[in-house]
């Protein structure tokens, strides 16, 4: 087995136990994990990897976001990631094959999605994830959520973890109540930033938080934002 391959099981087996949530019995994480969205530029990389969050999201192939990455320029962005952070990839209805194959590739560790995708498309991908040789990566599942109908089907959901968001990138916050009884551990995402971050972990427990447009300005990722929104989440009870 290459160096490559050896890498990137060790990173899919620990995006694997990150992802997990607090109820399952051989999870030893405590406390909230944050992932840092939407990377695109090299300065990007460079400072994530200076702020350490848990997981960083490239947004590939999705020409309406402005932080979308071409899969032509995907790698050598995500190479450069540091070890110990998870690099996941955030899809839009993607083909399942190629989806696959980047984490084959040594892209990306966990799949993102945030299209129409449903249990098929998932089954798909998964047979996919089995004939590139990394039948353990995980599947991460978006779900835009206004009523608690939107937090049952994300409940209900087969990927192996759940992201409750209040949409495509729309940097606003949904109502948090509607998740504070969730039974199914999940990702927040949703208008949250440096400010608000303590007091959404207060409010609904999730296993992880994503920020995106809260560590940026004028559109673009902001290192103070990053380093500040790492700290409080780390310091937040």
């Amino acid at each position: 087995m290459s160096r490559n391959m050896m890498l990137e099981d060790t990173r899919i087996a620990r995006a694997r136990e990150l992802l997990k949530g607090p109820s399952h019995p051989d999870r030893t994480l405590d406390h909230t994990l944050i992932k840092l969205c939407g990377l695109h530029r090299p300065e990007d990389v460079i400072a994530a990897n200076e702020a350490a969050p848990d997981l960083v999201g490239f947004v590939i192939d999705f020409p309406r976001s402005h932080r979308s990455v071409p899969v032509t320029q995907l790698l050598p962005l995500a190479t450069r990631i540091d070890s110990a952070i998870i690099r996941v990839g955030v899809f839009v209805d993607e083909d399942p094959g190629l989806v696959a194959a980047l984490v084959a590739d040594n892209a990306i560790d966990v799949c993102q999605l945030h299209g129409r995708e449903d249990e098929y498309y998932i089954s798909r991908l998964h047979a996919e994830l089995d004939v590139a040789g990394v039948p353990d990566a995980p599947i991460l599942q978006a779900f835009r959520v206004r009523t608690q109908a939107d937090v049952l089907r994300a409940e209900s959901s087969c990927a192996d973890a759940i992201l409750l968001d209040n949409g495509q990138g729309t940097g606003k916050r949904f109502d948090w109540s509607l998740v504070a009884h969730a039974r199914r551990p999940f990702v927040l995402a949703g208008g949250l930033n440096p400010d608000n971050v303590a007091e959404a972990i207060a409010a609904t427990r999730p296993l992880a938080v994503d920020m995106s447009s809260g560590v940026e300005t004028d559109g673009k990722k902001d290192a103070d934002k990053m380093r500040a929104a790492v700290a409080a989440v780390r310091s937040a009870r």
